[in-house]
């Protein structure tokens, strides 16, 4: 049998960054928003130990794979001797402030209890899903969420679901280790905290209505890199309901009232600099695609 899954990316409507706690992670107050833009993984369970597929150049395939990782901590979790081998077709770009990695091993936490015949309590998958990484926990809901604490404190908020979102990942990377470094804590130590009842109302009619959300890390990689500052500029000028940079960068999103608007806009950046996606928001992060032989 095999299970087929989409990993659905993010994006940040909203990135504050509060302080930095003593455990080296920083406290931040985040909207996190799933997009269509997707990888795919196929499970089929073995007999022997967990391996990885994936032709993307980037992607590792050994144990320090993310997947690879949320696979054996459901294995000693249920007590499992059955392995697995997950096909990975990568989409979403690597390394790129669009959560793809952290989508991909929330795939495999939901998608591998099916393929075992297992259950598995909604706990227990939080609680792995906060052992991968500060990301994971969104993921196994998607949608539109408010993050809190290193952003897996979750509160599911409703969003309108309109617009069409046009991401801009140019072709080279950032660290996000260096970006939190570069970031001066004094300036927000003592930043604006969400109003949630304001941020529900606005999003329930975004983007009809203007948008406040900003991303503060911008703040240390916009001035940095001029080339992408000026695609960032490009964005805001388009026409955009909202231009703003996701997670640490280096994508772009912007988000238009229809499809022409946003293939418009596409049209005028290079597609030798960067890789460029349209599409919809979406309401779940983890998507079953089929279920077979």
């Amino acid at each position: 049998m095999i299970v087929r899954v989409k990993a659905h990316a993010k994006v940040n409507l909203h990135l504050e960054v509060l302080r930095k706690r003593e455990d080296g992670y920083h406290e931040v107050e985040t909207i996190l928003q799933t997009i269509g833009l997707h990888d795919t993984l196929s499970l089929r369970a073995t007999k022997g130990p967990t391996h990885i597929i994936c032709s993307h150049p980037k992607v590792p395939t050994d144990r320090t794979n993310l997947c690879h990782q949320a696979a054996r901590l459901l294995q000693k979790r249920l007590g499992e001797r059955r392995g697995v081998e997950i096909t990975l077709e990568k989409r979403i770009p690597v390394a790129a402030g669009l959560g793809g990695g952290s989508a991909d091993a929330a795939a495999v936490l939901l998608a591998l209890p099916r393929l075992w015949g297992r259950d598995v309590d909604e706990d227990v998958l939080f609680e792995l899903a906060r052992r991968l990484g500060a990301d994971v926990p969104f993921f196994l809901k998607g949608g539109t969420q408010l993050g809190r604490g290193i952003g897996d404190e979750l509160t599911p908020l409703y969003a309108s679901g309109k617009g069409v979102y046009l991401v801009v990942t140019p072709a080279w990377e950032l660290s996000t280790a260096k970006v939190y470094e570069g970031l001066k804590m004094g300036l927000t130590r003592h930043g604006p905290k969400v109003n949630l009842q304001n941020y529900k109302a606005l999003l329930s009619r975004f983007p009809d209505r203007a948008w406040p959300g900003f991303n503060r890390l911008a703040d240390v990689v916009l001035p940095a890199q001029p080339d992408l500052h000026r695609l960032y500029l490009h964005l805001k000028e388009s026409g955009s309901h909202l231009a703003m940079m996701s997670g640490s960068g280096p994508s772009l999103f912007a988000v238009y009232s229809t499809v022409e608007e946003a293939e418009q806009a596409r049209q005028e950046i290079s597609p030798a600099t960067a890789f460029t996606w349209i599409g919809p928001s979406t309401r779940v992060g983890v998507e079953f695609e089929q279920r077979g032989e």
